[in-house]
């Protein structure tokens, strides 16, 4: 298969060819055009200078027509009124001339001025004849003054030859510009290509040097910034995976282990029924990360379709602090800030929010406190804070992808992942601003 710098290359040069042949073609003629009206004007200017002695000095005449004579290297005659020749120098050419004369001396003598060129088969050389009128008020005579043509086209030949050579000259040089072109064009394509195939097939570190500013290497600054998105989006994956199966794998164990127990009878009588509800806690942690992971999943898919209506924040948040009594301790939930409506899907923005107050509980100590703010200004906000243990900067933006180790010790859940695609999906927008040793805060804008 023929490559992209063979075809442009091919192309360029096609396109050149043409364009260099077109303006030989019409430079070849011009330069015709040109001769032709120059030796036209000449033959003119000869005929005017023998017409200025007609007929007032006739020896004068005489001499200017057998200076031109050999001078061109052709034949002068001149005609009175009534066309009858008064004198005639040069060479007569086998009669030829004689008969191009009678041919137009008519309409010479009726004050045309004939330029032609016979046009004999087989003969070796043409003629170029000019008629000219002798005038003084009225046509008192005719200057015929004829030249052989081949001096006229050896001159034009002579050019054309010269025109031949810088054709094939420039011919040559487009060619090789082409080339050059072309490889500088598609070199930059051939490694954004290159670079794509590397891509995909795995090698996500692989990054392309073009340093253009044109289309090509915004191009390949956009494979790059791809590259390293799609090597992040791979290292989170195997973290994904290698998190969620150190997820399933620890309560599976656990039931496996608890299970095998009870089905060899080494437990006591009185301890099987904590043996069971191990079992079944641990069978509601795995329903727990399944369902949250199908939910984070239909979510991202964009296959849940909210149901909005004009509901009351303040009332919708004291309804989260009271689901959350149970897991508070003795931690300390306040909530400040004006009744304020929204267009929401009450249940999905309330896990969101639910999950973000977890995660504040999670890591506040139990008798630390927790302050949610809600205020309108161009846009809703609110603001839920803990003055909990903190994030190190260097985690900050990952704290919303699933699993993300914000502890070496610990991996982190789905709750903030839903949390933020909730937000997402309801239009908005979720920040956190945290200083390790001081708390966290999570600030969602509607």
């Amino acid at each position: 298969m023929k490559g992209i710098r063979f075809k442009l290359l091919i192309y360029t040069s096609l396109l050149l060819t043409l364009l260099l042949l077109a303006n030989y073609l019409l430079q070849g003629n011009l330069i015709t055009k040109f001769y032709s009206t120059s030796e036209k004007n000449k033959l003119i200017n000869h005929a005017k200078e023998v017409a200025q002695y007609y007929p007032k000095d006739i020896n004068g005449m005489k001499n200017a027509v057998l200076n031109i004579a050999r001078a061109l290297g052709g034949k002068v005659s001149i005609f009175d009124d009534k066309g009858n020749v008064i004198f005639q120098s040069g060479n007569f050419m086998y009669g030829r001339t004689s008969k191009i004369e009678m041919q137009y001396l008519k309409d010479v003598l009726s004050g045309k001025v004939i330029y032609t060129t016979d046009d004999i088969i087989l003969r070796q050389s043409q003629l170029i004849t000019l008629g000219y009128p002798i005038k003084n008020g009225e046509v008192l005579g005719a200057v015929f003054i004829h030249i052989p043509s081949f001096t006229l086209k050896n001159d034009v030949a002579r050019l054309k030859g010269q025109f031949t050579i810088l054709l094939i000259l420039a011919i040559i040089i487009s060619i090789l510009g082409a080339f050059i072109l072309s490889s500088l064009f598609t070199n930059p394509i051939l490694k954004i290509k290159e670079a794509a195939e590397k891509i995909s097939k795995g090698d996500y570190k692989t990054r392309i040097d073009v340093n253009s500013k044109d289309e090509i290497g915004e191009l390949a600054r956009t494979i790059n910034s791809m590259a390293v998105s799609l090597e992040g989006t791979e290292k989170l994956r195997r973290d994904f995976i290698a998190n969620v199966t150190h997820e399933f794998r620890t309560p599976l164990g656990i039931i496996k282990g608890y299970a095998e127990a009870l089905y060899d009878d080494l437990v006591p009588e009185e301890e099987k029924k904590e043996y069971i509800g191990e079992i079944i806690e641990e069978v509601e942690r795995l329903n727990k990360l399944v369902n949250e992971n199908l939910t984070l999943s239909k979510i991202e898919s964009g296959s849940i379709t909210l149901k909005r209506e004009k509901i009351n924040l303040k009332d919708v948040l004291l309804d989260i602090i009271d689901k959350v009594k149970i897991i508070k301790g003795n931690r300390e939930i306040n909530l400040n800030g004006d009744d304020i409506e929204a267009f929401i899907d009450s249940e999905y923005f309330e896990m969101a929010i639910l999950n973000i107050i977890s995660n504040s509980i999670k890591h506040t100590k139990d008798d630390g406190k927790i302050e949610i703010k809600i205020y309108k200004d161009d846009k809703i906000k609110i603001s839920i804070k803990d003055d909990g243990e903190g994030i190190d900067k260097e985690h900050l933006p990952y704290v919303f992808e699933r699993f993300y180790r914000v502890k070496e010790k610990g991996v982190g859940g789905l709750g903030l992942s839903i949390a933020r695609e909730i937000i997402k999906l309801h239009g908005g927008e979720i920040f956190v601003n945290s200083e390790l040793g001081k708390g966290t805060e999570f600030v969602i804008l509607l």
